[in-house]
């Protein structure tokens, strides 16, 4: 008795195709128990296994599928999405289901079978397949009516195509209906504050929005940023750097969230420089292109760092000969360095670009 013991618990624990192929069938009732909790390890040994009942092999192609899309596994999620489609949407032998309902496997109800459509709706969309998406979206509406995901996926495919009020018609819908999954609800909430924009409605209404999706879903990065960036043009400047604070330590290889992070200590609070500097450093290795370079030369300038600030300007300018912020903070660092004739020119190609550039410079608290 113990050795059978001992074999079991470690046919268990080894989690492999081999080892499935043996398994008997009181341990492949237990990797199938395993599976319907949404175990996608066990769903995937028992898909490889074979020798699955249809009813238990849909589902576990369908929470596999919908592992690998949270992933961006697209190119995987798609075969598994639609196999487990193509079994609970065939004809079933009742004999079958019988059996299925006796071992308390659930039948392919309207409102499953709605789920699996509406996340093969993302899967497709995020291939490409555009009118594939739509079917899929229509069809999870029409099985299940109550399913908020199939009415946010119908918007996400208008939003994609600028119908901006169909959009934000199904966004309203799939709020006010709710959705299990919290991420999902999140980039709702989410976008919904993106087509608020798109309308030119009240900001107010879109910072309600992207705090919703925060507020659901804290680890949603893009929320803080765009909340940050919305702040930002509200003036509302301390606001906008703990958002940009909180991004960095969510997404802590995105350059544009420390160059955010560096700018609005930099150049709106015109404080705590060391610490900008440190963000931008962070930016531009992660991202050597021209807007963090122009943030960091901003920071070199507070700093009276002329060199620094010369050579990072420089390498913006290289990137952008149109950047007129650019121009014109290489020209202050160049006349601080003593290099008049190179700063005059600046000066004058900086503010032929933008005639409000200097009016910029100074809120920074930085003139030639």
């Amino acid at each position: 008795m113990v050795r059978v013991i001992m074999v079991t618990t470690a046919l268990l624990a080894s989690g492999t195709a081999a080892a499935q192929e043996r398994l008997s069938d009181y341990v492949r009732g237990i990797y199938e128990e395993r599976c319907l909790k949404e175990d996608v390890s066990a769903c995937s040994d028992l898909i490889n296994a074979g020798g699955v009942p249809d009813a238990t092999r849909a589902r576990a192609l369908a929470i596999r599928g919908t592992d690998r899309l949270r992933k961006d596994a697209v190119d995987r999620a798609l075969p598994d999405l639609k196999g487990a489609l193509e079994i609970a949407e065939a004809t079933q032998d009742p004999a079958m289901a019988k059996l299925d309902a006796m071992r308390g496997v659930a039948g392919f109800t309207p409102a499953w079978r709605s789920s699996v459509h509406a996340r093969l709706s993302d899967a497709l969309m995020r291939s490409g397949d555009k009118p594939a998406a739509r079917t899929a979206a229509e069809k999870a509406i029409v099985l299940d009516p109550r399913n908020g995901l199939a009415y946010s996926m119908r918007a996400r495919l208008a939003g994609s195509e600028e119908k901006w009020p169909l959009a934000m018609a199904d966004f309203d819908k799939a709020i006010r209906i709710g959705m299990d999954d919290k991420a999902e609800l999140g980039r709702t909430y989410y976008l919904r504050a993106l087509v608020r924009g798109a309308l030119e409605q009240p900001e107010q209404a879109q910072l309600v929005d992207f705090s919703s999706a925060i507020a659901t879903d804290p680890g949603f990065a893009l929320a803080y940023e765009r909340r940050g960036d919305l702040y930002n043009r509200l003036g509302l400047y301390e606001e906008a750097l703990r958002d940009y604070d909180a991004l960095t330590v969510r997404a802590p290889d995105y350059g544009a969230g420390f160059n955010s992070a560096c700018w609005t200590r930099a150049a709106y609070l015109r404080r705590e420089f060391d610490k900008a500097r440190s963000q931008c450093d962070r930016a531009v290795a992660l991202a050597p292109e021209p807007n963090n370079y122009d943030s960091a030369g901003l920071v070199a300038l507070q700093q009276q760092r002329w060199q620094d600030a010369w050579t990072f300007y420089d390498k913006a300018v290289k990137g952008d000969a149109k950047m007129a912020s650019a121009l014109y903070g290489r020209a202050i660092a160049a006349k601080s360095l003593g290099r008049t004739a190179e700063a005059t020119a600046d000066l004058a190609a900086a503010q032929k670009l933008d005639a409000k550039v200097a009016s910029a410079f100074m809120r920074y608290g930085q003139t030639p």
